[in-house]
């Protein structure tokens, strides 16, 4: 265990090192939610009715920010050949980067997201929902986000094909977010369980699909 906590806090002191990337990303998400009224007027049934895919829209595309740069670093450090030596398994590896990430990318989202909801007209009594789904589902996205770094790196324009790998595959996460947000049924309702079973879904495959590709990617760096 002690090999993992010193990943994510090695992983913390370097993101905190580049702390103008997530003041960008924040800026990234903020002008995306404040150009939306500008795009669509200021009506308070369209905005009430909208606002809450927006957001999860927004969440997307700002948490995709800094994937291609997740292993980059590490590989050519030679870090990831030390974690390859090391107790810590190439599994247990993703998954400390994918918490260390969504710590630095997507909890700024969260912290932030009740006031761009509230400046979109969102009823109070949504935020509940909102805020829980949006939990589940930024953890969802990063660990997609894992999956598309790892089978990315090394690859010319990596950034690119790193989206292309992980939109599609991110569609569900958002179709469940938004509806859970947007339900009359209560904070727990069918489509957040359905958000919940994806992301015990990635848990699962994350670790060892990434840990795979990392693996070839090192075997091939080697020959």
């Amino acid at each position: 265990m002690r090999p993992f906590v010193a990943q994510i806090s090695r992983d913390l002191d370097i993101a905190w090192q580049n702390r103008q990337d997530v003041v960008l990303m924040l800026g990234f998400f903020v002008i995306i939610i404040a150009l939306f009224p500008l795009a669509i007027g200021p009506k308070s049934a369209m905005l009430q009715s909208l606002g809450i895919p927006m957001i999860w829209i927004a969440a997307l595309l700002a948490s995709l920010n800094g994937f291609d740069r997740l292993f980059a670093q590490d590989v050519r450090d030679g870090w990831l050949d030390q974690i390859s030596l090391s107790a810590l398994s190439l599994g247990w590896y993703a998954v400390a980067k994918a918490v260390s990430h969504w710590l630095t990318a997507s909890l700024p989202l969260l912290l932030i997201a009740p006031i761009l909801a509230l400046m979109l007209n969102i009823a109070i009594t949504r935020l509940p929902a909102l805020m829980i789904a949006l939990l589940v589902g930024t953890m969802a996205l990063t660990l997609l986000g894992i999956i598309g770094a790892a089978l990315a790196e090394g690859a010319r324009r990596g950034s690119a094909l790193i989206a292309i790998l992980v939109l599609p595959l991110a569609v569900p996460v958002l179709i469940f977010g938004a509806l859970a947000a947007s339900t009359d049924d209560g904070v727990v309702n069918p489509h957040l369980m359905l958000l919940g079973a994806m992301l015990a879904l990635l848990l699962a495959m994350a670790p060892p699909v990434a840990a795979t590709a990392l693996k070839i990617g090192e075997t091939e760096n080697g020959i």
